[in-house]
């Protein structure tokens, strides 16, 4: 899918905001209001509800996630922040753009606004909510299970349940498919429990408006809420979402813990704009995704005793929902505009050791160059801005938040700023269509690991010119291949695109193995073609998603000999890289394709043919 990009007047979304501050801002119309439907009916019966999922029929990785019956247009997120105590106040709110794409009698959010895991998760209460700037109900209900033929609200409990495998325990237990995916607390006897037949949280927020929205308008939806930010837990024991850092928040999402923060369409095709109007407490620095804007100071008030500021930053460029990004805190920020437009900035807690944040940026200052050396692989840098920010929060990972990659425990690290940085093409500008195909994107970044030490090799033997060079390059992507093929464990056993909650992350089967698939095609097809079929992709598929088939079909055609025969055999490829489980002892029990000068079995044979 494409996003329509398109501007929303942030005025009134201000107004809001700064009246609370006891400021004050002009106001301008939120949007059109619906009328008949395009039949002539008014009648509420004529329309439905949005869809509560954008999961398939039978999906055990968060199906629980997205929502249909719109497309989400554009986000203006409007956060009123007391980063000392964690709080969202009075005025905090977002305002969702979105375009109907059948006539609506109600449609829904993700919205994680509470959790009773531990005092990490988020504790949050909504206000109010308008559409078209009317009031509207609201109500929150659990997930049902992707194409329950009894509907959204089915009344059988099983059909609620909380799995990581479908059926829900094994077909004498629940013979349905799982509503949501496990949401585990960090212990380890939490983890030898899978959740499986516990009763999924009411984390569906349902709004219905007072009157039915036609297909085809353009609608807003307000949603004024306070309390406490926190993080989402994930099946394999870690958490995502709202992390509390020192003197504020530090986020990082994937895949699924934007929700433990802001109501929104939770789910990777969903890809809106945004505006970001920060409001917090003077001295504190608000980063979110793309271009700072303004900062907009204010006097003091009952809230902000000794003054606030609001910063604002856009991004015209679709963000995928767990790719966005806040921190707010006590952050030295810098911006520099390179020759070519794009604007770096870079960003640290200034609670890290003066002797770290020198290192830091020592790493920080080659993202300009790394951008340049992968833009040779991928095509052009596809944003206008590029960021890191460096926070002290205890995150679970790193992540390649959209024009501005977080850093979590102080530290960065050049190997996984390459990783990083490749996301930008590959899950950021294309997206992934759904969350088993995430392999595709993590392979891509994990091969940008092996190219930086490919061309740290090559430069120590002579450099990008000289023939010893060049060979080191290669040499070190066959080592890279063959370490990997010759390793064992999870890495076979779990299919790339058939993961669970609990095997997602993990090393082998998510990173290593399509890793090592790619490293493959890129002998099969030879460098040149493929960099070539890298850059037709992100120009064909870029601000939306690409499907596993779409993947496949696009190195497809850049094969070299397209005889059947080979035809036939890349698309075994594939099979056995992509969609196979094996036994944990690897053996022959792996994939027999691989490519040219690799172990294993090859592509061709001596006379180039595919047999």
């Amino acid at each position: 899918m494409f996003s329509t990009r398109i501007r929303i007047a942030t005025a009134s979304m201000l107004a809001v905001a700064l009246a609370c501050l006891g400021l004050a801002a002009a106001t301008s119309p939120a949007g059109a209001t619906p009328g008949p439907h395009h039949d002539g009916s008014t009648d509420r019966r004529a329309c439905s509800p949005g869809a509560h999922t954008l999961a398939a029929p039978g999906s055990r990785l968060y199906p629980e996630t997205g929502n249909g019956g719109y497309r989400s247009l554009h986000t203006n997120v409007g956060l009123v922040y007391d980063a000392e105590r964690n709080l969202f106040l009075p005025g905090n709110h977002v305002e969702l753009a979105q375009r109907a794409t059948q006539c609506l009698s109600s449609f829904s959010l993700d919205f994680e606004r509470i959790s009773t895991d531990d005092v990490a998760g988020p504790d949050l209460t909504i206000g109010s909510v308008t559409v078209n700037g009317r009031p509207a109900s609201f109500a929150f209900v659990q997930p049902t299970y992707p194409g329950d033929p009894a509907g959204q609200d089915d009344p059988d409990p099983a059909a609620h349940q909380v799995s990581q495998t479908n059926p829900v325990g094994g077909p004498l237990n629940n013979p349905l498919p799982p509503a949501c995916s496990p949401s585990l607390p960090t212990t380890e006897a939490a983890l030898q429990n899978s959740q499986n037949g516990d009763q999924c949280p009411a984390n569906k927020l349902v709004i219905t408006p007072t009157r039915p929205i036609r297909r085809g308008d353009k609608f807003i939806v307000t949603i004024a809420y306070t309390g406490r930010p926190g993080v989402h837990h994930d099946g394999d024991g870690t958490t995502e979402g709202w992390f509390r850092a020192g003197g504020g928040g530090f986020v990082t999402t994937e895949p699924v813990g934007s929700a433990s923060w802001m109501p929104l369409n939770n789910f990777p095709t969903a890809k809106p704009t945004y505006d970001f109007y920060d409001t917090v407490a003077a001295g504190k620095t608000a980063i979110a995704n793309g271009i700072l804007v303004s900062t907009t100071p204010h006097p003091a008030n009952a809230q902000f005793p000794n003054g606030s500021a609001t910063w604002h930053w856009t991004s015209k460029a679709p963000i995928a929902s767990y790719l966005v990004h806040q921190s707010v805190g006590d952050f030295t920020l810098t911006t520099r505009t390179a020759a070519d437009g794009v604007v770096y900035y870079e960003a640290q807690d200034s609670s890290i050791p003066a002797e770290q944040q020198a290192a830091n940026l020592a790493i920080m200052d080659l993202h300009e160059d790394i951008i340049n050396y992968q833009s040779q692989i991928n095509g052009p840098y596809p944003f206008t801005s590029a960021g890191i920010v460096i926070g002290t929060a205890d995150a679970s990972f790193e992540e390649e938040m959209q024009s501005m990659i977080t850093f979590a425990g102080g530290e960065i690290d050049t190997s996984v700023l390459y990783h990083e940085n490749m996301h930008q093409w590959w899950g950021d500008n294309v997206t992934e269509a759904s969350y088993d195909m995430t392999f595709y994107k993590e392979g891509l970044a994990s091969m940008a690991q092996a190219l930086f030490d490919a061309r740290t090799a090559e430069l120590a033997a002579g450099g990008p010119t000289s023939v010893a060079g060049k060979a080191a390059f290669e040499a070190s992507l066959v080592a890279e291949f063959n370490k990997i093929y010759s390793g064992t464990g999870s890495i076979w056993t779990g299919a790339p695109s058939n993961p669970t909650t609990f095997t997602f992350f993990s090393g082998g089967s998510t990173y290593d193995r399509p890793e090592a698939a790619y490293i493959a095609l890129r002998l099969i097809l030879g460098p040149d073609a493929f960099n070539e079929t890298l850059q037709r992709i992100q120009r064909r598929y870029g601000d939306g998603n690409i499907t596993e088939s779409e993947l496949e079909a696009a190195f497809r055609r850049a094969m070299p000999n397209k005889s059947r025969a080979c035809i036939r055999k890349l698309d075994a490829f594939f099979t056995q890289w992509f969609d196979t489980a094996y036994p944990a002892s690897g053996g022959v029990g792996r994939p027999q394709i691989t490519g040219p000068g690799l172990a294993g079995g090859g592509f061709y044979d001596a006379t180039g043919r595919c047999r």
